[in-house]
């Protein structure tokens, strides 16, 4: 919609507030006792709207900047000063655990959809069939345009690395605060902000990567901090110490941001413009989505069977770092070296 009829910015704000109001009843539900299935119902809404935000979002900056790859970092840095902030505030305020916490996020959410309407305007470019069926639309309609992404090799191997690497990555968010609770830590959410925290020293080193250093090092280098993350929870859990925790969280800094904003950037740089909402849409598809979907289930599987065993926490973080490292095998030999 965004490539061929609306522009980004007023949909991204359409898709805001809207799935403000989804969120904001599913944790009412929570806070009401309406039940699970209900909670589960509002928050299905909930993503399916706004799946496609932090797509529009990244295609308004790098359509909208004059030096987009060297100043895209510095203006995704803001994202990760709000998560820190919603991180703090919802410890400081004992809302861990708190349906409130959820109710406050679509109140934000509500905020940002306006926002969002004020931001420069960024139209539509691409250039629709003109069948006049639908049938003859129907790729520009689902989005498959953006497919193309898969006949440039170097791509190819990206994109399916970013569904393989999300497997084990829902496992951090998933797991890793359990494991801190386990362990004694009584502010769990705030510790996970460490790794935003790390993230904006991420952010402002990538500004400088993005004009000196390749991309396929820079991917790289941001499986070896995964690897390094998942080695760390596992020596927490071998050795019960706090501290080898916080430093894995401070890994996810660098992590995230090597891999998930300098991808954003490579995908913008491949494509024409008429597809890049697409192209972005896909690549979130692919690995919030299809990765993540795949991850949560694999890792809730894989928890259950290895949770119980004695040194639980070292064996489940431990098969996971080796699928870190097979994901980096992949990408290095078979990525093309430019």
């Amino acid at each position: 919609m965004a490539d061929y009829r609306f522009s980004a910015q007023k949909l991204l704000g359409v898709l805001s507030l809207a799935g403000a109001v989804f969120l904001g009843l599913a944790f009412y539900a929570l806070y009401a006792g309406w039940g699970p299935w209900a909670y589960l119902a509002f928050q299905l809404m909930n993503a399916l709207i706004s799946a496609p935000m932090w797509a529009l979002l990244s295609t308004v900056a790098l359509a909208n900047l004059e030096q987009p790859e060297k100043m895209f970092p510095l203006y995704r840095l803001w994202g990760t000063i709000g998560w820190i902030v919603a991180g703090l505030m919802v410890s400081l305020f004992t809302l861990d655990s708190s349906p409130l916490a959820g109710m406050a996020a679509a109140g934000v959410r509500v905020l940002a959809g306006l926002a969002c309407l004020m931001m420069p305007a960024t139209l539509p470019m691409g250039e629709r069939a003109q069948s006049k069926s639908w049938l003859g639309n129907w790729r520009s309609y689902c989005g498959l345009d953006a497919l193309v992404l898969f006949k440039d090799p170097s791509l190819r191997v990206f994109l399916i690395t970013s569904v393989l690497f999300a497997v084990p990555l829902a496992a951090f968010y998933m797991y890793a605060p359990i494991q801190l609770k386990e362990m004694g830590d009584g502010h769990p959410v705030a510790s996970m902000t460490i790794g935003q925290f790390t993230e904006i020293i991420a952010m402002l080193m990538l500004s400088g990567l993005m004009a000196k250093g390749r991309l396929r090092w820079v991917l790289i280098a941001a499986i070896g901090f995964a690897l390094v993350r998942y080695l760390l929870f596992a020596l927490a859990g071998w050795t019960e110490s706090l501290p080898w925790m916080w430093l894995g969280i401070a890994m996810h800094g660098p992590c995230y941001t090597f891999y998930s904003v300098t991808g954003q950037i490579l995908v913008n740089r491949r494509v024409t413009p008429g597809l890049r909402n697409q192209a972005q849409a896909l690549l979130g598809t692919l690995s919030n989505g299809i990765g993540g979907l795949t991850g949560s289930l694999f890792c809730g599987l894989y928890y259950q069977k290895t949770i119980g065993l004695v040194s639980g926490w070292v064996f489940f973080w431990s098969g996971l770092a080796m699928m870190v490292f097979a994901c980096g095998v992949y990408f290095y030999t078979r990525y093309e070296r430019t």
